[in-house]
């Protein structure tokens, strides 16, 4: 019988081990809530019998009293897993958080956390992937794996392995030691795994998703990432390049590694390029991987520098990035091209220029892979089709030198340690673009970039538009222009989305205080056909975005850096966050502090029309009201600069920086 007893009671931990002769290092009392999640601790108090060696001595579900315990943010419960284990992986989690208490010859420690984290202690998993294949009738992975599990009364139940609702039962061996993998495969313990397309075209939830080994402990099912990694990638942020894919459906469907080497499933919509015969050509392996080496020769051995430049989705030339372009253009010293989308609505305007080049021209499939830098408002991903499925351009994309000139202000969503943007990522920048020392500070914390690599010049886009230019003369237009939330990306149904309703809620007050042809929405694409079905089709905006930020004098969003576009014009704005709590949890904790905002706002919406009531008279935006002097000093602490000459600025950086 174990000598050893776990009690826990009020937020408190007791280690008892049972003895005659009892001494001050036989029970220890611990304080829950001072506990850092998933960290494990040792005790002082030691097992003294061989059958409390290795055990599981405790673990249960635990409810931290928020009255008095300290609940950390998430993003810094991800800051501090992240340095507990960097190995984890992001999967679905319990609920609920569990003590766990277990001994290691003798020694004991004990734990506080997500039970599919702290079980994974207990349970160590080995695994090899020896092939893994994809065509339009399955997704097949051949591997050898097995547990180790040294606790005897650990309950292990099911084996799966699973990309997020679809599974395929396994049987990977448990036993009470490492062993080697060849040991394991002469043995016979090879899984093959089958996966129906069918079954993951309608069921998968989300666009990226885990591929995992899941195995019931203790009556929880604890997800493993599976490991797929190759000694010749000497950078995981090639991870990021598709494995195996293929086109099924109307969807691009690929298998890639996140940055852990293990294996993620992307299901996305398939763009209607990628079923073009251009695309089938010009983005084939055999000709895609001959112009990769051919521009990587050729890039490494020329001393000129060639630098492409776009925007969003290379659809847009309106964000001050094609003025950085005409500046540099004019430099001898290097080779720089602009590339936009022939259906872009900025096309017409800027053709004429001899060094526009077309996106998926020849010409653009060559400078892809020629290229030294990108120098671009987005991340290097919009230079093709979002989450492309070419490798050699996934590949090419994360070797160049990314110069990030930003769209927006960095000073309102976080970028947590998921981002694509953090060093180490697939869209780590060489150097970025800020408006302040404080966006600065913000950026170096976030992104974990070293302070030389970000450059205080001003954003590009503010030298595109007139400073303050909206005055209390001004038409009195309202825009609506919500933040689309991921969460939400994948509903079949988009009239179910609280961004949907949002906005129907808000224009319904809207309009009791501005005519109703004073009220304009800027929609997401995938809720726009939607809105367009309702009576709200004529408040539609379908211009570009630049467009009907000129003419806002209020403008009403939840999240968005286009706050600080319109604010810079001289519009209020009102922040709508009614969904603050939710949006927080899963996109991490907002930049600024309640003292740090630019706008009045509101949280549900009773608020949303008592704030309307005070900024709104007769029908005209009272901007003395609704834009204090105090939203005006903390603009200026963000975004410092308003002479209209950041995009000189910027050039001369990148020229002092030798890139132009």
């Amino acid at each position: 019988m174990s000598q050893i007893e776990i009690k826990e009671e009020n937020g408190r931990l007791t280690i008892y081990n049972h003895r005659k002769r009892k001494n001050e290092l036989d029970m220890e009392e611990i304080d829950l809530s001072e506990l850092i999640q998933n960290k494990v601790y040792g005790s002082y108090v030691k097992a003294t019998k061989d059958e409390d060696s290795s055990r599981v001595l405790y673990f249960e579900p635990y409810e931290e009293d928020l009255e008095t315990g300290e609940v950390q943010s998430g993003d810094e419960q991800e800051e501090k897993q992240a340095e507990i284990d960097p190995e984890a992986d992001i999967f679905p989690k319990d609920e609920r958080e569990y003590i766990l208490v277990y001994s290691v010859n003798k020694k004991i420690k004990y734990t506080k956390g997500a039970p599919e984290i702290i079980l994974k202690r207990l349970l160590p998993f080995k695994i090899k992937i020896l092939s893994l294949r994809m065509n339009k009738r399955r997704l097949s992975i051949c591997m050898v794996g097995y547990f180790i599990n040294a606790y005897s009364n650990l309950q292990i139940g099911t084996q799966n392995v699973c990309a997020d609702n679809v599974c395929s039962k396994c049987e990977f061996p448990i036993t009470d030691q490492k062993t080697n993998i060849i040991k394991m495969i002469m043995r016979g313990a090879i899984q093959k795994i089958k996966m129906g397309m069918d079954e993951i075209v309608d069921s998968v939830s989300t666009i990226d998703k885990n591929i995992s080994a899941e195995i019931e402990v203790n009556g929880i099912k604890i997800p493993y990432g599976l490991p797929k990694r190759k000694w010749r990638v000497k950078v995981s942020k090639k991870y990021f390049a598709p494995i195996a894919k293929i086109i099924r459906d109307g969807f691009m469907i690929f298998v890639r590694r996140n940055a852990r080497g293990n294996i993620v499933l992307v299901t996305r919509m398939a763009d209607e390029y990628e079923t073009t015969g251009k695309y089938r050509f010009w983005e084939s392996k055999i000709v895609s991987r001959f112009l990769y080496y051919c521009g990587k020769i050729v890039s490494n051995f020329s001393k000129k520098q060639v630098n492409l430049y776009f925007e969003k989705e290379t659809m847009k030339a309106e964000e001050g990035t094609y003025e950085v372009f005409s500046l540099a253009s004019e430099n001898q010293t290097s080779d720089n091209y602009f590339i936009i989308d022939p259906k872009s609505e900025d096309y017409e305007r800027i053709c004429q220029d001899k060094n526009v080049v077309l996106k998926y021209s020849p010409k653009y499939y060559w400078l892809v892979y020629r290229a030294n830098n990108v120098i671009t408002t987005e991340a290097p991903a919009h230079l093709n089709i979002l989450r492309s499925g070419n490798k050699y351009i996934r590949f090419r994309m994360i070797e160049l030198k990314f110069v990030f000139l930003q769209h927006g202000v960095t000073y309102m969503k976080c970028h947590g340690p998921t981002s694509a943007f953090v060093a180490g990522r697939e869209a780590e920048p060489e150097y970025i673009f800020v408006g302040s020392e404080k966006e600065r500070d913000v950026v170096v914390d976030m992104l974990r970039i070293p302070e030389e690599r970000v450059l205080i010049t001003g954003l590009p886009i503010f030298s595109t538009i007139p400073y303050k230019h909206i005055t209390a003369e001004s038409e009195d237009f309202v825009t609506i222009m919500l933040t689309f939330k991921p969460y939400e990306e994948r509903l079949d149904n988009f009239e179910k989305s609280r961004y949907y309703h949002a906005i129907i809620e808000l224009y319904d007050i809207l309009k009791n205080y501005v005519p109703e042809e004073k009220i304009l929405i800027v929609a997401h694409p995938r809720i726009q056909y939607l809105l367009e079905t309702t009576s709200l089709k004529e408040r539609m905006w379908n211009r570009p975005i630049s467009q009907v930020l000129e003419i806002t004098k209020l403008m009403i969003t939840d999240y968005s850096s286009v706050a600080y576009n319109s604010f810079y014009q001289g519009a209020a704005v009102l922040f709508y966050q009614e969904d603050i709590e939710e949006y927080e949890e899963v996109c991490g904790n907002l930049i600024p502090r309640d003292e740090e905002y630019i706008g009045l706002r509101a949280f549900d919406l009773q608020e949303f029309e008592d704030i309307l009531g005070q900024i709104i008279q007769n029908q005209k935006i009272v901007l003395d009201v609704a834009r204090t002097k105090e939203h005006e000093e903390n603009y200026n602490s963000i975004n410092e600069f308003h002479d209209g000459k950041n995009v000189e600025r910027i050039y001369e950086k990148l020229a002092e920086l030798k890139l132009v």
